[in-house]
């Protein structure tokens, strides 16, 4: 028998991206954010899922680790930042450009905040290491091939740059197929915002309970 792999839209991938966030202890506005940027990547052609499983994957093992995120910047033991608190910085005007970041984790989730800032017809280079992505509010481009852009860890600069002519793909609108490990994943963290049943609730739920009322 021949298994069947669900096709997932990219506003379905979104509200899971949301409610796994959720689940690994991210506040409502963060979580938001991380669904936004899952949604504004995967249109544009990005492994937008991959970075937010993974990213989520890290914060979760963070957080049981006893790391806590801080106002704009989330610092671990080893001085990583939060793309999500970074780029809604970004997107918010508290961070202007030219800025440095050091060890942004997943730092490919700064780019739907990065695109925001742009000016129509203009664009903004985010450097992470030596990788070099110019990001407009339609898209972005990079010498690099879509899976290179996944680095766990990177410096980055964003700087202001010349206006361009980019022609962009057309919008996706579907989940790649390849992503169901990551659905999978972002499935079980979501869980976690499940409450547990109790005995009251069950008797509330469907069916009878413990009663016959017939």
């Amino acid at each position: 028998m021949t298994e069947t792999t669900v096709s997932w839209s990219v506003g379905e991938a979104r509200a899971l991206a949301v409610k796994a966030a959720r689940g690994v202890g991210m506040p409502w506005g963060l979580a938001e954010e991380a669904g936004f940027a899952l949604g504004w990547l995967t249109r544009h052609g990005a492994p937008g899922i991959m970075a937010i499983c993974r990213y989520l994957s890290f914060y979760e093992a963070a957080l049981n680790n006893g790391n806590a995120p801080s106002s704009v910047t989330y610092l671990g033991d080893d001085g990583w930042q939060c793309p999500l608190r970074l780029g809604t910085a970004l997107s918010d005007g508290a961070v202007t450009q030219p800025a440095n970041f050091s060890g942004v984790r997943e730092p490919l989730l700064l780019l739907p905040f990065i695109a925001n800032c742009a000016d129509d017809g203009a664009a903004i280079q985010l450097n992470m290491g030596a990788i070099e992505i110019l990001v407009t509010p339609d898209g972005f481009t990079s010498t690099s091939a879509a899976t290179a852009l996944l680095v766990d860890q990177s410096d980055c600069r964003i700087t202001p740059a010349p206006k361009t002519t980019a022609i962009y793909p057309d919008p996706t609108f579907r989940v790649p197929k390849t992503a169901c490990e990551c659905i999978a994943v972002l499935t079980r963290l979501a869980h976690k915002t499940y409450a547990p049943a109790t005995e009251a609730s069950r008797l509330a739920g469907a069916g009878a309970g413990l009663s016959d009322n017939d």
